[in-house]
C-alpha cells in the first residue's frame, strides 16, 4: 500500500465478521427461524442468536465506515456521493442493532418502524454506492454485485407480505430467501469494495491509472541554443 494511506483490513475484517455471525445465528436458530420466510431480524428476538446478530450487524457498519474512510484518503472530491452512501449505510445498520423489529405478524411499535426504515436506508444506499464507484473506477465485479443487489432489493420488495404483487409471485413462500441473499450481495459489496485496489494504489480513476509525464525535444532558442527539456504532464 502506499505510504500514508489506510490499511484496508479493517474494512474486510467487518463484513466477514457479519457474515460470521450470520451463519452462526443460522445455525445455532435453525428450529425456530424459517430460512425460507423468516427474517434476519428475527434472529435478534432469540436469546440464541441475539448477541450474533447484533454483533455482526455493527461489525459490518464499522466495515461501511472504514470504507468510507478509504475513500476519503484516496480521493474526498470524486468520491464524495458514494461515501456519503457508505456512512448512510454505517448509521443506517446501526440503528437497526439499536432498534429491533417487532415479532410477527407486524410492525407496531415506534422501534419496528425505526429498524424498518433504517434497515431500507442500507439495502438502497449500498447497491448505490456501488454502482458508482464500480462503474466510475472501471471496477467490473464491484459493479456487478452492485446490480445483482439491485435485482434482489426488488425481489424482495415484490415478495414481502403486503406488497401488491406478494400473493401473485407466492411471495409469503421465498421473501425470508431473498433479504438473506440480499445481505449476503451487499455484505459482499462491502467486502469487495475494501478490497479494492485502487484503496492500494491511491487512485480512483477509471483504469486507475495515475498521470504520466513525457518529454519533447527542445526548441531552437535565440542564436540557435536549445532550451533544456522540459516534462510536461498528460493529466
Amino acid at each position: 500500500m502506499s505510504e500514508g494511506l489506510p490499511s484496508r483490513w479493517p474494512g474486510v475484517a467487518g463484513p466477514l465478521l457479519a457474515l460470521a455471525a450470520m451463519g452462526y445465528a443460522h445455525l445455532v436458530a435453525a428450529d425456530t427461524v424459517s430460512p425460507l420466510n423468516g427474517l434476519i431480524s428475527d434472529y435478534a428476538l432469540l436469546d440464541g442468536s441475539a448477541r450474533a446478530t447484533v454483533g455482526g450487524t455493527i461489525a459490518l457498519a464499522m466495515g461501511c465506515l472504514w470504507v468510507a474512510y478509504q475513500l476519503a484518503r484516496v480521493e474526498p472530491v470524486r468520491a464524495a456521493a458514494s461515501r456519503a452512501l457508505f456512512v448512510a449505510a454505517a448509521l443506517g445498520l446501526l440503528l437497526t442493532a439499536a432498534f429491533p423489529t417487532d415479532a410477527a405478524p407486524g410492525v407496531v411499535s415506534i422501534a419496528g418502524e425505526i429498524h424498518r426504515w433504517s434497515a431500507a436506508v442500507v439495502f438502497t444506499a449500498l447497491p448505490c454506492a456501488g454502482w458508482m464507484l464500480g462503474r466510475r473506477s472501471g471496477n467490473g465485479p464491484l459493479a456487478g454485485v452492485s446490480v445483482l443487489s439491485a435485482v434482489l432489493l426488488a425481489w424482495f420488495l415484490a415478495a414481502h407480505p403486503g406488497s401488491p404483487t406478494s400473493d401473485l409471485i407466492e411471495g409469503a413462500d421465498h421473501y425470508g430467501l431473498a433479504q438473506r441473499l440480499l445481505v449476503l450481495s451487499e455484505t459482499t459489496l462491502v467486502l469487495l469494495t475494501a478490497l479494492w485496489p485502487g484503496h492500494r494504489d491511491g487512485v480512483t480513476g477509471r483504469a486507475g491509472t495515475k498521470a504520466q509525464v513525457m518529454t519533447i525535444p527542445a526548441q531552437p532558442g535565440p542564436d540557435d541554443t536549445r532550451n533544456p527539456r522540459q516534462p510536461i504532464g498528460l493529466g
